[in-house]
């Protein structure tokens, strides 16, 4: 990218940034740091900073677009993250961020005989430190005995 793509980039985030920084703040939610909301401010307060950051002091370097095949990998990293975002509240947070966390290990080629295993280990674990410990509400979904 040159500068002015750059700027151009920069541009389009600092909309989306605004965007959702807006629909952040008027979450139906508290505001305060133990809430959703706080949050979600303070991610859309940070990438309204980065955005103008970039249109202010552009990079210098070139840089190239991936090739297909990490096209393909991000492709489907997102795919896959837009299903869980739409089935996350049926599903369950359990579930859904061990198949999202299966998935992109898969994709970005990590040990078959780890992804299991792992993917399962640290949903459980989130589940226990946001749930159980800090006491945001992750949805249970269908496994709604926890």
């Amino acid at each position: 990218m040159n500068i002015t793509e750059d700027r151009k980039y920069a541009l389009i985030m600092l909309l989306m940034s605004v965007i959702y920084s807006i629909s952040a703040y008027n979450l139906d939610a508290d505001f305060d740091p133990t809430h959703e909301k706080f949050y979600s401010f303070a991610l859309g307060v940070c990438m309204v900073l980065l955005s103008i950051a970039l249109m202010i002091w552009p990079t210098k370097h070139k840089v190239t677009w991936p090739d297909l095949k990490s096209l393909q990998k991000i492709g489907i990293t997102i795919c896959t993250i837009l299903i869980y975002s739409l089935v996350l509240h049926k599903v369950g947070f359990l579930i859904c961020a061990s198949v999202l966390m299966g998935i992109c290990m898969w994709v970005f080629n990590a040990k078959r005989k780890f992804i299991i295993p792992v993917s399962i280990i640290v949903a459980i674990t989130f589940f226990v430190v946001f749930d159980r410990l800090l006491g945001l509400n992750l949805p249970a979904g269908i496994l709604n005995f926890f």
